[in-house]
């Protein structure tokens, strides 16, 4: 059995977020796109209109490890965060905006 073409990689609350995933994976180079983008039946337009359906982002099956690598959440630590911002401040030579 052969594998699929493209493969959901991510299910977004709304087509806005689907939008910001299929952005992030064509930045890393993943080529992504949004299921039933061009979908005209009424029920589907009616889910979109109401922001209230679930919006699948896929890819290409071969690029699917890349692409869970770049939309894996990442852990901050704020402390890290913090340090970086109080050394960023003290140094004279950091570029100001004005």
């Amino acid at each position: 059995m052969s594998e699929p073409i493209s493969t959901v990689v991510k299910v977004a609350s709304t087509p806005d977020q689907a939008r910001i995933y299929v952005a992030m994976l064509e930045a890393a180079g993943i080529p992504a796109f949004v299921d039933g983008n061009a979908s005209a039946d009424e029920f589907a337009m009616s889910q979109r209109l109401l922001n209230v359906s679930n919006v699948r982002v896929l890819v290409p099956t071969e690029a699917l490890e890349r692409a869970l690598d770049v939309l894996r959440p990442t852990e901050v630590d704020v402390d890290d965060l913090t340090r970086q911002a109080m050394d960023a401040a003290d140094d004279p030579d950091a570029e100001r905006e004005a």
